[in-house]
């Protein structure tokens, strides 16, 4: 086991991946649904009904709009306040992940599964976004941590915590999480003949927490006074597996997605897979299991014709787990291939993982970028870390793999907490903070309403979230007619030369947000130039 000093060094370096930084990044892809629908609660007063731009926005489960709306309610509508919840629920996913994995390995090894499972992208990459896949993983990490701990006999605790997780990872993101625990549980109580389990107790939990799931469905409903919210739990969870609306990507993506979530120890799952699957009944039971239990998951999703990257990520407990095992394999008599080939395989990627961490200034100079004081704060102190951290490792006071999982958390911590935030840019927020400036700035256009060009798309909920919008914003069509109660006009996307022209006859003045890569994401904000009547030209 790594001595407190190294524990106190991982923690620390966990809370830098975390929290460093956690505001700066704009909003990015889907995060402006959760955050905008949390701020908009909080303007309706409602906790049951979130709302993007004030039309129903039922279709998630509620639990990350109202962990984002009491964040908000406390530190303000900003960045920091709406992924404060997701970094908070990935550190207590690491917690859970520690009394799963202390119940399957000893002291050495239930520590390196806590430095492995925290230093893999798929973990660093949603912990710190506003989305309700680290909600999801904290309810399957938390939910197998209690059945592991307790699966040896019938405990009414044990019931309860596993049902606590499976309904948190439930309200989090959908039946995902029941899906994934229910499977892979039933493959152990099945190999191991624990039948025992099926008694009153688990009964009495299970129809206990059927009722607490579908609560807040019915609390919804009665607010909508509508049975909309039923209806869409069954297209957006059973529809949608079978007979998706959208997300129809190909079945192999998650030959991809699977190992890269893993990354960096992708290469050991690899190995592992390849040497489990022929050597099966020679397995232990716990890696039978384990075994079984990603090739399920993998499969489940697989097999959904609804797919998307990140709805694997529920398998990264799973193959973490089995790639433990299988170290702890080779360290241990090397009956499966000797334990310093793989260690010198990632001797190499070790030594690259720390040039990059050493060189990382010359790549953002060569991108044209300034070396801005948080970044080179952050990149100081990992260079350091990593420093003393392989000095550890020739003092032999830790083992490869501990100090390998600590230098791919640095540099994962340089990237996602240094990089990615300082030097992200968004048009979407540009456009958003300019309509809130003119609100203020212009006092006239609070009489007239925001509307946007209905046939240029809408704009997104993180628009809408800078903006601070307090009313719904109106689509119209780009004509005379439409236009005469808009005191400021959103187009996204493009606005050709005629329909600028025409907006300029109508006294508006036009200001550009261009994004150069993404077509979707360039904006043009026309508002008026007066208090004055629209149809007073422009000059």
């Amino acid at each position: 086991m790594p001595k407190r000093l190294y524990l106190f060094l991982f923690f620390f370096l966990l809370s830098l991946t975390l929290f460093y930084n956690l505001g700066e990044r704009p909003l990015f892809g889907v995060e402006g649904r959760w955050a905008e629908a949390a701020r908009e609660m909080s303007l309706t007063h409602s906790i049951f009904v979130p709302t993007i731009n004030f039309s129903p926005h039922i279709t998630k489960p509620l639990i990350p709009f109202l962990l984002i709306k009491a964040s908000c309610d406390l530190f303000g509508e900003n960045e920091f306040a709406v992924r404060l919840p997701s970094a908070i629920v990935a550190l207590l996913t690491v917690i859970s992940f520690y009394y799963l994995a202390r119940k399957l390995f000893e002291e050495r090894y239930r520590w390196l599964a806590v430095f492995v499972f925290s230093s893999t992208i798929g973990f660093v990459e949603f912990a710190r976004l506003a989305q309700s896949e680290i909600y999801q993983l904290f309810g399957v990490v938390t939910a197998l941590a209690f059945y592991v701990n307790y699966r040896d006999k019938a405990s009414f605790i044990g019931y309860t915590g596993f049902f606590v997780g499976l309904l948190f990872g439930a309200l989090s993101k959908g039946l995902t999480a029941p899906t994934v625990l229910l499977t892979t549980v039933s493959i152990d109580l099945y190999l191991n003949k624990r039948f025992y389990h099926f008694n009153h107790k688990f009964f009495l939990t299970l129809v206990l927490s059927l009722l607490l799931y579908f609560l807040p469905y019915y609390l919804t409903a009665k607010a909508l006074n509508s049975p909309l919210p039923f209806y869409l739990w069954f297209k957006e969870n059973l529809k949608q597996a079978v007979d998706p609306y959208d997300n129809l990507r190909p079945f192999y993506i998650y030959f991809f997605y699977y190992p890269l979530w893993v990354a960096p120890f992708s290469l050991i799952l690899i190995f592992c897979l390849a040497t489990y699957f022929p050597k099966f009944k020679t397995l232990a039971s716990d890696e039978r299991w384990l075994l079984l239990s990603n090739l399920a998951v993998f499969l489940i999703f697989t097999l959904a014709k609804a797919r998307r990257s990140y709805y694997i990520l529920p398998i990264l407990p799973f193959a973490v787990l089995l790639i433990i095992t299988f170290l702890r394999n080779i360290q241990s008599n090397s009956r499966i291939i000797p334990s310093k080939l793989l260690e010198n395989l990632y001797k190499v990627l070790a030594y690259l993982f720390i040039s990059l961490l050493f060189i990382s200034p010359l790549f953002i100079k060569l991108y044209r970028y300034g070396l801005k004081f948080p970044f080179l704060i952050l990149y100081l102190v990992l260079l350091l870390l990593s420093l003393f951290i392989i000095l550890s490792f020739n003092r032999k006071a830790l083992s490869f793999w501990h100090t390998f999982s600590l230098i791919s958390l640095s540099l994962l911590c340089l990237f996602y907490a240094g990089i990615q935030p300082i030097y992200s840019e968004s048009t979407e927020k540009l456009t958003g903070e300019f309509i809130k400036g003119l609100k203020i700035s212009l006092p006239y256009l609070k009489e007239r309403k925001i509307c946007y060009i209905k046939d240029k798309g809408d704009p997104v909920a993180n628009v809408y979230f800078y903006a601070k919008i307090t009313e719904k914003v109106d689509p119209v069509m780009l004509t005379k007619e439409d236009l005469k109660d808009c005191g400021i006009v959103i187009v996204r996307k493009e606005l050709l030369p005629e329909e600028r022209r025409l907006l300029e006859s109508l006294g508006y003045r036009i200001r550009e947000f261009i994004d150069k890569k993404e077509k979707s994401k360039s904006y043009f904000v026309a508002y008026v130039q007066s208090s004055e009547t629209l149809n007073t030209p422009s000059r």
